[in-house]
């Protein structure tokens, strides 16, 4: 929990030590699932920093524990992978892993993580997210990213399903506006983008305020800037307080 907190803190030297040390614990403990869920976080952490290689040897680590858990975590660990690839690239790999990702689901068997809820767990709405989070990376993929994130905001329309989370809800907004802008639809992902950038400064998290970011680069490569300045300025507004610049 405390590494989640430092990387949501934009803190990930942090958050890297935290769940090292936690992940002694779990391998003195003897308990696979914690073990893979926190080479999950670790590629989290990795991915948020801007290490994509490292997110995918972390994911790849966990894999034989979630197998032998048998908990969501092996659901999560190939959807941290998609993303990942994608970062570096490599759509053939990123799409292979969405797909390990959705197949996964036939075997999952929930676990005492998974009964805690909250972040101990994945779920659809997360894996819809992850999906869309990945192919917005992709130009070429632009049309299947739209309509993971569509799906995605669809899945987190209710603040009061147990599935929701502020976080996630915003990334599938920001990777519909990024499909949409590959369109080059703007009035469209500006409307997309529109409720993110409401958020108060104390829910600006690390992962929250990169996507924003990456609105602002995908209009900025698609040569877009001068027929966005709306857009763009609200982003840069946005980015300016994010939580960790709060008084603690």
């Amino acid at each position: 929990m405390l590494a989640k907190v430092s990387h949501d803190l934009a803190d990930p030297h942090a958050a890297m030590l935290q769940t090292r040390t936690a992940v002694l614990c779990a391998e003195q403990a003897g308990h696979p699932g914690l073990q893979a869920w926190l080479r999950g976080m670790q590629s989290l952490v990795a991915y948020w920093a801007g290490r994509y290689a490292e997110a995918v040897r972390y994911a790849d680590a966990g894999r034989e524990h979630a197998t032998e858990a048998g908990g969501t975590t092996a659901v999560w660990l190939p959807a941290n992978a998609a993303r990942a690839y994608a970062a570096l690239g490599n759509a053939e790999q990123a799409k292979a892993a969405i797909t390990e990702a959705e197949q996964a689901w036939s075997r999952v068997r929930p676990d005492d993580l998974d009964a805690m809820g909250g972040i101990c767990t994945f779920n659809q709405p997360r894996t819809l997210y992850y999906a869309a989070d990945a192919l917005a990376w992709l130009p070429d993929q632009a049309t299947e990213a739209e309509d993971y994130a569509s799906q995605a905001v669809t899945a987190y329309a209710d603040p009061h399903d147990p599935a929701w989370a502020f976080g996630d809800q915003a990334g599938s907004h920001a990777d519909l506006a990024i499909a949409r802008i590959a369109g080059r639809d703007l009035d469209a992902a500006t409307d997309a983008i529109a409720p993110v950038l409401e958020l108060p400064a104390e829910q600006r998290i690390n992962g929250i305020v990169h996507s924003v970011r990456r609105v602002h680069q995908a209009v900025t490569r698609a040569g877009l800037t001068a027929d966005a300045r709306d857009l763009v300025d609200g982003i840069e507004h946005f980015t300016h307080t994010p939580a960790n610049a709060l008084p603690r």
